[in-house]
């Protein structure tokens, strides 16, 4: 989980798309299981911490527990739960592999361990599934949701949209990360050791159909491809130029500038209960 490997950095267009995501637009799977106010939970991964305060806010009596590598990151989300009032969280720099380095986590801690867009960023998704099951408490619940990019769909079709996604593809896969993992989180999940009948597996789609949704979804886009990480791990590992980066920017632009323009964005998700040995 360590952040040089992570393929979208930190630039301020990455941070935009992570601080609009809350429970309701990223993790709709795990509504139903919030059923106590004195839930405790880790969240994964955290980023800036939109969706690990709005958990705070739905679990008052409970509390949350919220992880991610980069201190820059981690000092935003700070800022967000202190600017909400939210003082039921904590958030350190850490992360899944290496939990046993931060005070307050403890093996079967917790009633849910949540992780969002986590593991296809991971060299070993099925190591991290393993750590996230040891830390749930018997009759709790490991909740994960990741993108399948390949499943990702646009209207009107533009050439250089399909480059960009052949190319993300490519980048994610040179540094041994699966970018389609949603698809098969079940079967993560399997190999982690939790029963077929433990695990509910479900999709849900992030659409970007009006213009004010084109316009943040293709504009963060396009800047991600010009200045995030993204647009270094493709340079340095050879796999595009700089005019083939440019070209898809302004695909986005042009899907962004269309009346009928569209997109669609695939998630795989996962419940996974977690039974007395």
């Amino acid at each position: 989980m360590a952040t040089k490997n992570y393929l979208h950095g930190h630039h301020a267009s990455v941070l935009r798309s992570h601080s609009w995501r809350t429970v309701q637009n990223s993790a709709p799977h795990l509504i139903p299981h919030l059923t106590s106010p004195t839930l405790k939970i880790l969240d994964v991964g955290c980023g800036p911490g939109t969706i690990s305060v709005d958990l705070a806010q739905r679990v008052p009596q409970g509390f949350v527990y919220a992880i991610d590598p980069s201190e820059a990151v981690i000092e935003k989300a700070r800022q967000h739960a202190a600017e909400k009032g939210v003082s039921n969280i904590r958030f350190e720099v850490g992360d899944i592999f290496n939990w046993e380095a931060l005070d307050g986590v403890e093996e079967k801690g917790f009633d849910i361990v949540h992780a969002h867009q986590v593991l296809q960023h991971l060299q070993d998704p099925l190591g991290a599934m393993k750590e996230m099951k040891r830390l749930t408490k018997p009759g709790g619940i490991v909740a994960v949701r990741d993108a399948d990019y390949s499943a990702f769909t646009w209207y009107p079709e533009i050439p250089g949209l399909r480059k960009w996604s052949a190319l993300y593809l490519k980048a994610a896969q040179s540094i041994g990360c699966d970018p389609n993992i949603g698809r098969r989180l079940h079967a993560v999940a399997l190999e982690a050791g939790f029963d077929r009948k433990d695990i509910e597996a479900s999709a849900a789609v992030w659409v970007f159909s009006t213009p004010e949704e084109r316009k943040w979804w293709c504009g963060l886009w396009a800047e991600r491809t010009l200045q995030s990480e993204f647009k270094h791990k493709v340079l340095e590992k050879g796999l595009g130029t700089v005019e083939d980066l440019e070209a898809i920017a302004e695909s986005f632009r042009e899907l962004e500038g269309r009346e009928d323009g569209w997109f669609s964005a695939m998630n795989g998700q996962v419940i996974c209960h977690v039974r007395d040995p």
